[in-house]
Order: C-alpha cells, then structure tokens, then sequence
C-alpha cells in the first residue's frame, strides 16, 4: 500500500543539503541511462490514443532507476540499497524530459515502497488500463527472486475523487511484465498463464497452463479471457498444446492434458477433446485428487474443507468450472 509523507521543516543543514543534491541533479540528469519504451498507440472501440510509456530496470539496465513522464504524470523509480521506491508527481510541464524535484520542500501524490529482494529488476509503466477515469494508470512490477516466482503487482489509479489508490493485481509465475495490447484496438491488458493450474496436477516443469488475460475495471482485476475478441488466440494456444502433447514422452501427463483442455475449452472445442482426456489421463496419479480452497490464499485447509475428487477427469472438470472455461451447467463424463 502507499505511504503518504507530508513535508515536514528539517534543520538549516539538511536544507543544505538538498540544495547540493538539486545542483547535482542538474548537474549529472543528463547523464543518467534510463530506458523508454514508447509502445503502439491504440485504435477505435472507444480507447484514446495515449502511447505507453515502459521503463526497466534491472542489473544491466537503469539500475539506479530513473523517471517517466506522460499525461500530466511523473514517475520517479529509485532505489534504497536493493528496495524499490516509487514516487508519483504532478506534472505542469508539458515535457518529456523529468525537472528537477526536491524531496525536501515538494509533496509527492503518493510514495509505494516495494519489498527488499535481492534483486533491482523492476518495472514501471505509465498505461491506459481504465478508460473511465480522467488518468493513465501508473503499474508496478517487482521481481521477488526465488525459484519460478514472481513478478508482484501493483497498478496506481486515479479515482472519482482525484486521488490515487493502489490496487494489489497479484504476483504472477515468472519475471517482471508490462500491460501489453493482445489485439490492436480493444485495449492494454495484463496477458500471463493461468497460475492455477500450476502445480495443481503436475509437477511446475510438466504443468502448461493457458493463456490468461486480466483488465482493470474500476478498482478490480477482472479475468476477460473469455471475451469473443481473444479467441484465436486460444485457438492457437489450442494448437501448441495438442502438438505438444503429441510429442508428449511419458510421466506426468495429467498437467498437460489440464492445459490442453483448458485452452480447447476456451476456444469452444471442450466436447471435441474431451475424449483425449479421458483415453490419455494418468490413471495411477492422485496429485490434484484432493484441493483445498483456502491453502490457494494463503490460509490452512482444515479436514473438513477439504476437496476430494474420485479421478482426474472429475477433479479437471471441477477446476475447469470453478475458473469460469466452462458452464457450470455443463456435464463432462468421467470415464470413456
């Protein structure tokens, strides 16, 4: 969550201070490498034309961070040792290039403080997520480091009333990532896998999740993998799961057959290989057999909540519902 830090009198010497450290600023801006990635702008259905603004850093690139300015916004990145700090400010320029700002006498709209890693790979992006709102959104990526995890979260949203408000999107299997625009024309949106299908019938190695494509609406992250518009690209997501299952050399197949299925599902051909799941699934595996609701956020699962299922067909179909890839009305055999 955002901390909010008022400008508090400071002693004569540390007024001093930060005149020397606005000089310096002047002095050495020029010379600090961050990297800009403007992105396509967007088309019709309603989407202004904003162009994206991406900054990264990381070892390699901007790693003492740097700023973005866009739509009235400044994004300032830096970092205190290896711990991200990002501040946004109003801007009244009208330039691309940051001016000077003084930690000492100005007021930043809001200052999120990320969590210590052991590594300085971050990401800011300045990004049209809301279109009912007066502002771009300002989003946030964090890599926590650690084995296949995560990149964490946050996208900064102006809201009715003018002020900023930090909304947690979730930490995601893999690296640091930006809203992208998945078909030209309807809009940025976060693209990733589907992380719960991770681990949930396979091993990490041996799961394939599909595709997965989360909007902001308002102040909530809201899946619309289902929308007309992305269909293809399930379709061919379809397509490399089928080959690869195919080329499938044996042990653990049910976390493919998940994914396979899932991605059929998405692309409207549940009832076609169906059959596949049930002629090919693992029928010596129990991993995924029992799941428990709350474990997946974080709590304990009692005995009693937990959730058996008698095969993996019947725990497929179950998780297949449950994540909105078919009707709840939709009944799917458990055996051949």
């Amino acid at each position: 969550m955002p901390s909010w830090k008022p400008t508090t009198m400071v002693p004569w010497l540390a007024v001093l201070a930060g005149v020397c450290a606005g000089l310096a600023w002047l002095a050495l801006g020029p010379w600090i490498t961050t990297r800009w990635e403007p992105q396509a702008s967007k088309g019709g259905n309603g989407q202004t034309d904003f162009e994206p603004l991406l900054l990264r850093t990381g070892p390699d690139e901007a790693p003492s961070g740097g700023s973005l300015v866009a739509a009235g916004i400044r994004a300032d990145l830096s970092f205190r040792q290896q711990q991200p700090v990002l501040r946004l400010w109003r801007d009244t320029t009208g330039d691309t290039v940051a001016p000077p700002i003084s930690l000492l006498t100005d007021t930043p709209l809001l200052e999120h403080i990320g969590l210590p890693s052991g590594t300085t790979n971050t990401l800011v992006q300045i990004v049209e997520l809301d279109v009912d709102n007066s502002s771009p959104e300002v989003l946030f990526s964090q890599y926590s480091g650690g084995a296949h995890c995560c990149a964490l979260m946050t996208i900064f949203r102006k809201d009715d009333q003018g002020e900023w408000q930090a909304i947690d999107a979730g930490a995601f299997d893999g690296t640091i990532f930006a809203a992208t625009e998945p078909v030209p024309g309807h809009g940025y949106l976060l693209a990733t896998l589907d992380n719960r299908f991770l681990y949930r019938f396979s091993s990490y190695v041996r799961s394939s999740p599909p595709l997965q494509f989360l909007a902001l609406q308002g102040d909530q992250i809201v899946d619309v993998s289902d929308r007309p518009h992305l269909r293809p690209l399930f379709e061919e997501d379809a397509r490399s799961k089928a080959q690869e299952l195919a080329n499938h050399g044996g042990g653990e197949v049910n976390g493919l057959l998940a994914g396979y299925a899932a991605s059929h599902a998405r692309a409207g051909r549940i009832g076609e290989v169906w059959p596949v799941v049930l002629q090919q699934y693992d029928r010596d595996s129990y991993w995924g057999l029992e799941y428990c609701p709350n474990e997946y956020h974080g709590r304990d699962c009692g005995q009693e909540t937990v959730v058996r299922h008698p095969d993996f067909p019947s725990a497929l179909a179950a998780l297949l519902r449950e994540a909105g890839y078919i009707s709840e009305d939709l009944v799917l055999a458990s055996q051949p």
